[in-house]
């Protein structure tokens, strides 16, 4: 087959959903040739190098290109599978939502694409990308927003996008992103937990916060400070650390807040990090909840079995994930979803938390 005849094939396969742009348009301003540009957009194994692929991702993306293969499975036929993007599929908050969402889908005979985006905005594109293009019926961002101009305008063109050929977006995390939602809310839960420990006596309540560029970390970093607002306690920044949502990062965080003046208790973004803080603490001989208190969120399986039995606020995560996928098929039959599903959440008190001591109060 010559050149030309592969590049009139290729044209025709991925010709656009509409005539406003052409794979001849995007492989002239990506300065490729029009094969090379569908080999890209179709996902073929054909060797390209990185920095061509990104490129010609990046003008697709610009011009609102989308190839009309996707658009003839969105019109004429369900592919029954869904996608799904997560922080880290290992992380058992996500693990136990992702088990909810597979036993609504399977319900409905269909089949779940899982993928860790690991907080990398350019991995997290790029598994929105693949999803668009194996054609799922849906996609459950499962994984926080990140508080990134770049990122969130080109997240909303993709999905934009998508979402007007026929398929479905479902949110169950804090996102900057408009689509429907099942949530649980954030920052009245973290509150509500800060004001527990208010009302135990604590007035020095230590908070260790998760990645910055996360919306979550932002809407349960205000719930912490909404509680001491509440009860006229001065927020004093000397009693934050920052961390990642891991348990070395809340060991981290906690070594570093005990180095000063210290907390009689600490609150945690997740609760991986608040289990990482209790085991640094007791590495360094203080006392759980003797000398400090420790609290996280979400209720991770592992939080009743840590070192000391974990505080936290309980989230239905199987029961989360559950809804989600109901919300999928609600919107993949066309319903109007007028109410948001939402999740009640918990206040768990187990052995980690106490009064402040006594010498301190």
């Amino acid at each position: 087959m010559s050149a030309a005849s592969e590049g009139e094939k290729v044209t025709d396969e991925l010709a656009p959903a509409s005539q406003v742009t052409s794979l001849r348009d995007v492989a002239r301003d990506a300065g490729v040739s029009v094969s090379t540009a569908s080999r890209v957009l179709s996902g073929s194994s054909h060797p390209v190098s990185q920095g061509t692929r990104d490129k010609v991702h990046d003008v697709a993306d610009r011009l609102g290109f989308e190839p009309n293969r996707l658009a003839r499975a969105l019109a004429t036929a369900r592919s029954q599978t869904i996608g799904v993007i997560v922080h880290d599929v290992s992380d058992s908050y996500f693990a136990e939502i992702v088990r909810g969402l597979e036993d609504g889908a399977g319900l409905q005979d269909y089949a779940l694409f899982v993928a860790s985006s690991d907080r990398d905005p350019d991995k997290e594109l790029a598994l929105l990308r693949a999803f668009t293009s194996h054609r799922v019926d849906a996609i459950v961002l499962v994984a926080s927003g990140l508080d990134l101009d770049d990122y969130r305008a080109k997240v909303e063109a993709l999905l934009a996008r998508y979402e007007a050929l026929g398929g479905v977006v479902v949110l169950m995390s804090e996102h900057s992103y408009e689509a429907p939602r099942v949530f649980y809310d954030n920052r009245g839960t973290t509150a509500s937990m800060v004001k527990y420990l208010i009302d135990l006596g604590h007035r020095r309540i230590g908070y260790l916060t998760g990645p910055p560029e996360l919306s979550v970390t932002t809407a349960r970093s205000a719930g912490y400070h909404d509680a001491l607002a509440r009860a006229g306690i001065e927020a004093d920044p000397d009693l934050v650390a920052g961390g990642r949502f891991s348990i070395e990062g809340g060991a981290a965080a906690a070594a570093s807040l005990m180095s000063g003046p210290r907390p009689t208790a600490l609150v945690a973004g997740n609760d991986l990090m608040a289990i990482g803080a209790l085991r640094r603490l007791l590495d360094l001989g203080y006392q759980v909840p003797g000398d400090v208190s420790v609290a996280g969120f979400d209720d991770i399986e592992f939080a009743a079995y840590a070192s000391v039995p974990l505080t936290t606020v309980r989230i239905p995560l199987t029961e989360f994930g559950r809804r989600g996928a109901d919300l999928v098929f609600r919107l993949l039959r066309g319903e109007v979803q007028s109410v948001v599903p939402s999740v009640e959440c918990e206040l768990v008190v187990r052995a980690s938390t106490g009064p402040p001591p006594r010498d301190r109060t």
